[in-house]
């Protein structure tokens, strides 16, 4: 005796989508089984389902299927080669009875009349098939046969993919702070619609054997609104980080979807250049810190930022860059590159190199010119390869690791900035005679 379960019966059904282009759907539906029912047809499931993740809590699932051979013209018409079909002239009122002889590729048919033998190709009549033959299904279905049970409801958890989301995030930059809103971008692909589904994402990197998780993120620009509460709620989830959407939604397939997932106001930044002496441009750099005290100490999904600023002359905003950050938990900066400076360029020359009993000097004079109406902060590292130690330098310096240190250099508004120093690097070598 068959059972047929549908999306009508469902009592409850959530939805957790992952970065990796997957997601985990839990359903409860409500039964009415009578205890003598041999195959229950579980219908409305993801097209892409992952079949082997399939868990069912309430019922005793002896074997199951999943069916997927869903009907279209090609499909309909293999299944009735060699049997009788119908065609139809409306105009004239003709119905004749015919066998299916073969179907191309392209769609074409060959039909024999059951009373004349006569042959039909690229009719131009109606074809009607007499029933929808048995093994095609309009959706797809799990198919369990199951033991005869009274159970009242089943709870269904499984894979699909076919599910993707992606955080972005818009910077409005203001004086001396920014304005910054996140979204998460919900994709439904799996080829099925999800009603008043309660929806969760997960941030992280999540271990799957073979999967490809260099999904494409849509270039897209977010309005800066006001700051409204934001539609998720935050919080550490094993090793990972969960945001789950306050209210209920529904999901159609093919479906993208915006949710506000965070918003932080007047956030502290500090802006300054960034050269590299293997570079011909100079990066503008924007720096915040993810902080409480900042107005963030969230812990923020990877996605792209994309920043704007408002043209004093009409107050619209102008965009001005953007860039991508990994998943950055709180109390971190975040640093974002966006773009190259037109007003600020460099030079930079060895000076000098010669060797001395047996320690090699390096002289490197560095120059940056400012053409901007302002005073800017330009940062730079050098590299210094081997035992190294500074003899001079006209500015501060910071040892950033044993083979490179840092500059951190004002330069006046319209002017120019010279950096210069030296360094020394042993290049002797010690000889050890270990004795017999």
């Amino acid at each position: 005796m068959k059972k047929l379960s549908t999306a009508i019966d469902t009592n409850e059904i959530s939805l957790t989508i992952y970065n990796g282009g997957f997601g985990a759907v839990k359903e409860t539906r409500a039964l009415s089984l009578s205890g003598k029912e041999t195959e229950l047809v579980f219908a409305d499931v993801s097209q892409q389902i992952e079949a082997d993740s399939l868990l069912v809590e309430g019922l005793n699932v002896l074997e199951f299927n999943y069916d997927y051979d869903l009907v279209d013209r090609g499909k309909l018409l293999q299944k009735y080669i060699d049997k009788e079909v119908y065609l139809i002239d409306r105009n004239k009122g003709d119905r004749k009875s015919c066998r299916l002889l073969s179907v191309e590729q392209t769609g074409r048919c060959v039909l024999e009349d059951n009373s004349t033998k006569e042959l039909y190709i690229d009719t131009q009549a109606e074809l009607v098939l007499p029933a929808l033959p048995a093994g095609l299904i309009v959706k797809p279905a799990l198919v369990w046969k199951i033991a005869p049970s009274n159970a009242e409801s089943v709870k269904v958890s499984y894979l699909s993919q076919g599910f993707n989301w992606s955080a972005n995030y818009v910077i409005e930059l203001l004086q001396n702070t920014l304005n910054i809103a996140g979204w998460a971008e919900i994709q439904n692909q799996s080829g099925t619609t999800f009603e008043n589904v309660k929806i969760k994402l997960i941030a992280g990197d999540v271990n799957r054997i073979g999967e490809d998780d260099n999904y494409d993120i849509p270039l897209k620009v977010y309005e800066v609104e006001a700051m409204s509460a934001p539609q998720t709620r935050e919080k550490s989830f094993f090793d990972y980080h969960m945001y789950t959407l306050l209210n209920r939604t529904t999901i159609k397939d093919n479906q993208t979807k915006q949710i506000n997932i965070l918003n932080g106001q007047n956030v502290p930044y500090k802006r300054y250049y960034r050269l590299n002496r293997h570079e011909d441009k100079v990066n503008v750099v924007i720096e915040f810190a993810n902080a409480q005290k900042s107005g963030l100490g969230l812990a923020l999904p990877k996605g792209k930022i994309k920043l704007y600023q408002a043209d004093v002359a009409d107050n619209n905003l102008e965009f001005i860059g953007e860039d991508f950050i990994e998943h950055t938990p709180k109390n971190e900066d975040i640093t974002l590159t966006i773009g190259n400076a037109f007003d600020i360029t460099f030079d930079y020359h060895e000076v000098e190199r010669k060797t001395i009993n047996g320690f090699e000097y390096f002289k490197y004079e560095y120059i940056v010119k400012n053409h901007k109406e302002e005073a800017v902060e330009v940062r730079f590292e050098h590299r210094a390869w081997g035992a190294w130690g500074m003899i001079s330098s006209t500015h501060d310096y910071t040892k950033k690791t044993s083979g490179s240190f840092a500059f951190n250099v004002n330069v006046l508004a319209d002017s120019e900035t010279k950096v210069c120093f030296e360094y020394k690097i042993d290049q002797r070598v010690e000889v050890v005679i270990k004795g017999n």
